[in-house]
């Protein structure tokens, strides 16, 4: 299976960022809830406490997508999630995080709340693999060094939390882009988002609903990278729509293989599987859903520039 045909609008500039708008041929519809609209219960794992995972209950009546890089906040130690999940209904599953709060394990604290919002790229990015070949261990301490960043540009937060450093831009510096940052377009479903001139991330949802849900938040967290940026790249002029484009195609040509392989879960009312692929620099992680008397589509999908200049810089 691949990625619906993508197309790409024009691209606006917000501060360091150009953003394109992103269409696809997908079939729409798919049922499914996710953001701040899908009722998640999020808690310590009954076992007892473990830093790489949590227990999501979803108490919705449709099945829930929790999406990778989504911050899962409370708890003994504020964690994101590891890879894209999809939730039944009714289902109580495990599933796998990354700690985001390095300073914090408070024992016996299990108030969890979600806001549904995401990391930002540079840590995102390392959860799908763009910017470490490690995993585990090793992967759990990129993703704190990579957090540690944003305490050296903007001030130390006591427990090196990075919701901490979104509550900070939510309330300090989200006047400068407001003006900048473009309203979503009627039916779009993605985006592309370029960082120095060069496209970095192209993050796409099988309906424009299931986009809609996550493009404030995704906006936030990307806008909150440019205080990692050198002073040159803070200047850079937008990126031209033919690389935008240029990188859809490499995206698009992406062959995930045939649905129904290893990793196929059942839910009530579909099949779902995560998907993986790599063409190029480029590496694409996500979901794929398959409804009754339909094609598979793709639920989610987030594609990474690997040779990005400013991989490392983030």
């Amino acid at each position: 299976m691949h990625i619906p045909q993508l197309h790409i609008g024009a691209g606006t500039a917000a501060g360091p960022l150009t953003i394109f708008p992103v269409w696809t041929a997908g079939h729409g519809r798919l049922g499914i809830s996710t953001g701040l609209h899908a009722d998640l219960a999020v808690s310590e794992l009954a076992t007892g406490a473990k830093v790489g995972q949590l227990t999501v209950r979803n108490n919705g009546k449709r099945a829930a997508l929790l999406l990778e890089g989504e911050l899962l906040e409370g708890g003994q130690q504020h964690r994101t999630c590891a890879r894209d999940v999809l939730i039944d209904a009714g289902e109580t599953v495990d599933i796998d995080t990354f700690c985001v709060e390095a300073g914090r394990w408070e024992a016996g604290q299990d108030t969890h709340h979600r806001q549904a919002r995401r990391a930002p790229l540079n840590v995102r990015a390392e959860l799908a693999g763009a910017g470490s070949t490690q995993s585990g261990a090793r992967r759990q301490e990129q993703i704190w060094e990579r957090v540690r960043r944003f305490d050296a540009a903007r001030g130390p937060s006591a427990t090196s939390s990075l919701p901490e450093h979104l509550d900070r831009f939510g309330s300090r510096d989200r006047h400068r882009f407001a003006s900048s940052v473009p309203e979503p377009l009627e039916g779009q479903r993605g985006v592309v988002i370029s960082v120095g001139g060069q496209p970095l991330l192209l993050e796409v949802f099988g309906t424009a609903t299931l986009f809609r849900r996550h493009y404030q938040q995704l906006m936030d967290a990307a806008l909150l990278n440019a205080a990692l940026l050198p002073t040159a790249t803070q200047s850079t002029v937008p990126m031209p729509g033919q690389l935008a484009r240029d990188f859809a195609a490499i995206a698009g040509s992406i062959d995930f293989g045939e649905f129904y392989s290893e990793g196929v879960r059942r839910h009530d009312s579909m099949r779902s599987r995560n998907i993986l692929g790599i063409h190029g620099p480029v590496i694409a992680e996500g979901m794929a859903v398959r409804l009754p008397n339909r094609e598979p589509d793709i639920a989610h999908l987030s594609c990474w520039n690997t040779k990005h200049p400013l991989m490392e810089a983030l």
